[in-house]
């Protein structure tokens, strides 16, 4: 197979999955990995061939995603305009030797107040973002690492899908039965989540996207923020992984000596294709539908998510899939 594959039916069809795919991913923030990924082996097509393709196309459908969130106004990444006013404080109208250390330490402070005030005026959904895409990066990073020095057995491998599927399924059901309650936003709970849903990509590599959309969700977090913040922060997070693939194929042909290789990325053009068209597209839709609707739909995806992870996790296992 060459570097890209012909373009051919077959390769309409890809992009036509995909666009598919990443309309579900990009207006309700999840599922383009989750249901692209089984539809491309059904095609005939190996793990080592997919996942390089799905994660370079989700970084740039992922940002692009972002933008078209931004321009609908699903999520503000501008700094907030209401800044605190404070009092000028006056300089010295003159210093010697005396007050010099004290005049140093008055302008060093005032920079230091100028950068707490540039943090603290980013607006919630860019620190929401930031959190999410640190902890994502660690959790890519930490699942390259956990890849090259252990070797997980197929029951290992079991429990760790089981855990996520299963978190997926319960998360979908709590938005569902608690879908008129309100809850009080706080950053402590963004950092906890993004804690778990970083944990979780580095232990299976899945899951993040709906555990960080139910997640926002459920901490008092409004439906499309939510769904906009997951794209951007998973389009950072997938840079990383594709970043982390590249490299490490890098190395194991520098050390095989078979001469440079940076990964299998032949079906990669046409999932981009198809996912950046449908962008622009799936952030209007998120734009036009109401709050309540678009949660909704976020755990009822949630759940059929879950319930496909742990069908498809156990069917592996027993030997059915």
């Amino acid at each position: 197979m060459g570097y890209f594959l012909a373009i051919t039916w077959f390769t309409v069809l890809i992009a036509v999955v995909a666009f598919l795919c990443e309309y579900l991913d990009s207006s309700l923030g999840m599922g383009y990995g989750t249901t692209l990924t089984p539809v491309l082996l059904l095609f005939g097509f190996e793990p080592t061939q997919i996942v390089p393709a799905v994660l370079l196309s989700e970084f740039i459908t992922g940002l692009l995603s972002g933008v078209f969130h931004t321009l609908f106004q699903n999520v503000q990444l501008s700094s907030n305009k209401q800044i605190n006013n404070r009092s000028a404080e006056s300089t010295p109208e003159g210093y010697g030797s005396s007050n010099f250390s004290e005049h140093h330490s008055l302008m060093t402070s005032k920079r230091n107040n100028a950068l707490l005030d540039k943090l603290r005026n980013l607006t919630e959904d860019t620190k929401v973002i930031s959190i999410l895409a640190i902890f994502g990066v660690l959790g890519t990073i930490i699942a390259a690492v956990l890849s090259t020095i252990f070797s997980y057995t197929v029951i290992t491998k079991c429990i760790i899908k089981l855990y996520i599927g299963t978190m997926v399924l319960a998360m979908g059901l709590v938005i569902l039965v608690f879908i008129n309650k309100t809850r009080k936003f706080s950053f402590k709970k963004i950092v906890l989540l993004g804690a778990i849903a970083g944990f979780n990509k580095g232990i299976s590599g899945g899951g993040y996207g709906p555990i960080t959309v139910s997640g926002q969700i459920l901490s008092g977090r409004e439906s499309r923020n939510a769904i906009g913040s997951t794209s951007l922060a998973e389009g950072i997070v997938c840079f990383a992984g594709v970043i982390t693939y590249i490299i490490t194929n890098i190395i194991q042909s520098s050390v095989l000596g078979t001469g440079l290789y940076i990964g299998e990325f032949s079906i990669a053009p046409y999932l981009i294709i198809g996912a950046i068209i449908s962008a622009p597209l799936a952030a209007l839709t998120t734009k036009k539908i109401s709050n309540r609707w678009i949660k909704v739909s976020i755990g009822i995806a949630t759940i059929l998510l879950g319930i496909f992870s742990l069908s498809k996790t156990l069917s592996d296992f027993l030997g059915f899939w």
